[in-house]
């Protein structure tokens, strides 16, 4: 009966999670809206660019018409390399988005739930049934359903995991003087998962980090153990994922990718144009096809905040008001009215303001759960079931904001889409084809023309006698070259190639339309071979995040073997 009751709150959050997942099971529910077709193409690029046996499967070989795009050294890297795990059981690629959006819908649930019991303490049973409310209003959080079934915002739900996670780091660290790694693991996963996410999240955690240490500002030797356990944290943090800051910086100094181009994803008249109406946060309309309200249970809870607030422990209650007041302000913050695009550019980066509903919906669950915990006296898992069912039933009302009738199979997106002179501002696979080298953007004709074949660009008697390539490996021969001989190879300008020279390895450099260019050293009878196997940098940067991810899962499993001999 100990292990039953023990597991009763994880097979409840795994009931929630597949009661929200039903309409995953629908044949006909498109997931390729929005941004669901580019992550769809990721996954089947990465997937095709291991299977050619790439070193490091950061670029997709057979995208830009065989030149080579690049998702994985720019964009966070988790949602592209965690759903192939599922590739071991043979499932096609809808399968595989299908089971990780579930997944992730888990495990945010769990991750709320452990954050919220956590914070309000683990010792009375109304406590787990508070963290359960806290957890039911998390997965079935509005915004959250919109990135999962409307924007299909793969990364960004993910990213939903990782924030209970970080905020239950951040608590150990000041309230319970204990060695932990969740905030260092919370941390990696959200910079592995969502760049922007993260920035948000970093300034957020750092606001709420200041109160409490200005709240305990007269125990200075407290204040210097919390601070001493963060820092050690964020190290750990940085290590982990050193596998993708370090290419991303590597690229920033090595040339202009569109990426990097100061106000290229920053859209400003498209920030301004989704901004949301006040109405919005309170209720959805038919006409609307995203859902932004903040959900009838919170409005509830929330309003119940003067009655509770009376009730909280005095330990909880920076926490709690940071929550309050930093929810409200957030939603201002998305507001029409609120003149966000004159903020920092940095803070501009967001793109789109509802993103900020993803915070709101973290802090507004754990004020509600425990506003409700407080004010209904004695809660018992009957009165949880009883929110529930209410919470399933508004939720079911969104029914008709999804999208049954899709417009692609996985079978048309498994042979890369042509870029052509009919690509628009976005692409099948390469989206706004933001990690191009500018020099290619801005010479996306000379591209749609160009042939998969090396160029000679200044001898005319440089003669090619050989060539084959094979996604990142190439063999030319010529014959008749001449020392000094710049050759323009079929491959995007990107670092971590390795180019040979009859067995040399020489460097290369970017050529005027954005793709690699070489300079013969020898001449003669010349072969030339190609390689990607990464920079030096990316591959220490592997080993260290490898060798610290192992650490800490030693460290964790250490722990969990004393617990038990115990």
């Amino acid at each position: 009966m100990k292990k039953i009751k023990k597991i009763t709150p994880y097979m409840i959050i795994l009931i929630m999670s597949a009661i929200v997942s039903v309409p995953l099971l629908s044949p006909n529910i498109n997931i390729y809206q929005d941004d669901g077709v580019q992550h769809i193409c990721r996954l089947i690029g990465t997937w095709q660019t291991i299977k050619s046996g790439e070193f490091m499967p950061m670029i997709m070989s057979n995208f830009l018409n065989n030149f080579g795009y690049s998702w994985n050294l720019f964009y966070s890297p988790l949602t592209a390399f965690a759903p192939l795990i599922l590739k071991i059981f043979n499932l096609s690629f809808i399968e595989i988005f299908k089971i990780f959006l579930f997944v992730i819908t888990f495990l945010s649930g769990l991750m709320m739930y452990k954050c919220t019991l956590r914070i309000i303490g683990k010792g009375e049973e109304k406590n787990k049934i508070i963290a359960l409310i806290s957890s039911m209003l998390y997965i079935y959080a509005p915004y959250r359903l919109t990135d999962m079934y409307i924007r299909m915002a793969i990364a960004e739900l993910a990213s939903f995991i990782f924030i209970p996670l970080i905020f239950e780091g951040i608590w150990i660290a000041v309230h319970e003087n204990k060695k932990s790694y969740l905030l260092a693991i919370g941390t990696a996963g959200i910079v592995l998962t969502h760049t922007v996410i993260t920035m948000y999240t970093a300034i957020l955690c750092f606001i709420y980090l200041i109160i409490e240490l200005i709240i305990k500002a007269k125990n200075k030797e407290n204040i210097k153990s919390i601070i001493i356990e963060i820092f050690k944290n964020i190290v750990f943090a940085i290590i982990i994922t050193s596998i993708y800051w370090v290419p991303l910086l590597e690229h920033y100094f090595a040339t202009s990718y569109e990426v990097f181009v100061p106000g290229r994803m920053q859209r400003i008249e498209v920030l301004k144009s989704l901004k949301l109406k006040v109405y919005e946060l309170f209720f959805t309309t038919s006409q609307q096809i995203r859902i932004y309200d903040i959900g009838f249970v919170n409005i509830i809870g929330l309003l119940l905040t003067p009655i509770a607030f009376k009730k909280i422990e005095k330990n909880l209650k920076p926490l709690y008001v940071f929550c309050g007041i930093s929810g409200v302000i957030l939603c201002i913050m998305t507001l029409a009215i609120f003149p966000f695009e004159k903020l920092p550019s940095i803070l501009t980066m967001i793109q789109f303001t509802f993103r900020l509903l993803e915070f709101t919906s973290f802090f507004f669950a754990i004020i509600s759960a425990i506003n409700l915990g407080m004010v209904i006296k004695d809660i018992r898992y009957s009165d949880f079931c009883a929110i529930l069912v209410i919470l399933i039933l508004i939720t079911s009302t969104y029914i008709g904001k999804l999208n049954f009738d899709s417009k692609y199979t996985e079978n048309d997106l498994i042979e890369p889409v042509k870029f052509s002179e009919n690509t628009g501002r976005v692409h099948r696979g390469m989206a706004s084809m933001e990690y191009m080298p500018s020099k290619m953007f801005n010479n996306k004709e000379y591209v749609i023309n160009r042939k998969d074949e090396p160029l000679i660009l200044n001898s005319s008697k440089t003669l090619i006698k050989y060539y084959e390539k094979n996604s990142d490996k190439m063999v030319l021969r010529l014959e008749n070259a001449e020392a000094g001989t710049t050759i323009e190879l079929p491959y995007t300008y990107y670092l971590g190639y390795r180019i040979y020279e009859n067995g040399n390895e020489i460097e290369y450099t970017e050529s005027d339309n954005g793709f690699i260019q070489i300079t013969l050293e020898k001449q003669g009878n010349v072969e030339i071979k190609t390689r990607y196997l990464g920079t030096n940098g990316m591959v220490i940067a592997s080993v260290i995040s490898i060798l610290g991810t192992i650490y800490i899962i030693a460290i964790k499993l250490t722990r969990i073997c004393k617990k038990e001999t115990v």
